[in-house]
């Protein structure tokens, strides 16, 4: 994830944020997983309860932020725009929330707008300017972690971690999705873990070691 732009982070919570706290982000579970698009409630995302209660505990508490809706709208590829709104003293209603729903068509146009107009100018690799920009920051697997692993098998670990979902690895290694999955089945026998938030936690443990 990128933050394009903030307002009410600090650079020091927004670099947390880019090194740890997105893994607990359930907006960003929820695109990596569903690709879904258009006004979400944060409280609507209850179907990875303790992946949202750690991201409100941890990030949201210090930030002081008690609620949050994103606006998710289509970006080209694997990619989205995420348009957060927050509350600190009080949650969206209903009401609040269905309003959004009837204004996501102005959003979405303004954004295919923007596009069209910078489109030949805009490149999602290169850093961010302006006000409250942060660069998107690849992790690193140390050479100490996971020696256990093959040469390819890191270089695949390195595209998980950096966001990459399975069909966007296959095509950047010349594989088959088949392949890509085969190789996370290993990675994940020799790791000793199940899920993808499990080696997300052991490269963030590592780190901080």
């Amino acid at each position: 994830p990128e933050f394009v732009k903030h307002r009410r982070f600090s650079d020091e919570m927004v670099q947390r944020y880019l090194a740890s706290y997105y893994v607990f982000d359930p907006f960003y579970a929820s695109w990596r997983r569903e690709r879904r698009l258009g006004i979400m409630p944060l409280k609507r995302l209850a179907d990875d309860e303790a992946k949202r209660g750690q991201y409100i505990a941890g990030f949201l508490a210090q930030s002081e932020i008690c609620d949050e809706v994103g606006i998710m709208l289509a970006d080209g590829g694997d990619w989205c725009l995420g348009i957060f709104l927050d509350r600190s003293t009080m949650s969206f209603k209903d009401s609040e929330i269905a309003l959004l729903d009837e204004r996501l068509p102005v959003f979405e146009a303004l954004h295919a707008l923007d596009i069209k107009a910078h489109g030949a100018e805009f490149s999602r690799t290169s850093a961010p300017t302006g006000p409250g920009a942060s660069p998107r920051q690849e992790p690193t697997i140390p050479a100490s972690l996971w020696p256990e692993l093959s040469l390819r098998e890191r270089e695949l670990v390195q595209l998980i971690l950096a966001g990459h979902p399975t069909a966007n690895i296959a095509e950047r290694l010349g594989i088959t999705v088949g392949t890509v999955k085969n190789h996370r089945r290993r990675i994940y026998d020799k790791l000793d873990i199940t899920t993808e938030r499990e080696l997300f936690l052991q490269f963030f443990q590592h780190r901080v070691q």
